[in-house]
């Protein structure tokens, strides 16, 4: 973030000039990113259902006793971030459909 927030002071453009154009040009429109993204989400789940389940069984009903319990685990959410009641409530979505 520091270093985005240096070159917007040095007025640079940040980003992919050519972006989802060059996408569409290419025909792909971005699915094997968002296929790539979802795989690694699904086995990113997959890799927690076990923790999930455990903490189920010792008693956390609610998506917030749930986040409570990865936080006080240590598990940190797939981009290194503490588990919100939002990241909680996708990830059991993500598992319902497995």
């Amino acid at each position: 973030a520091l270093v985005a927030q240096e070159a917007i002071s040095r007025r640079e453009a940040l980003g992919n000039p050519n972006g989802a154009a060059a996408l569409r040009r290419a025909g792909k429109g971005g699915k094997a990113l968002r296929d790539a993204v979802s795989r690694n989400a699904d086995e990113f789940a997959a890799s927690l259902a076990p923790f999930v389940t455990d903490l189920q069984r010792d008693g956390a009903t609610t998506l917030r006793s749930i986040a409570e319990g990865l936080n006080a685990s240590g598990m940190l959410t797939r981009r290194g971030a503490e588990w919100q009641v939002s990241n909680v409530r996708n990830l059991l979505i993500r598992l319902a459909e497995r």
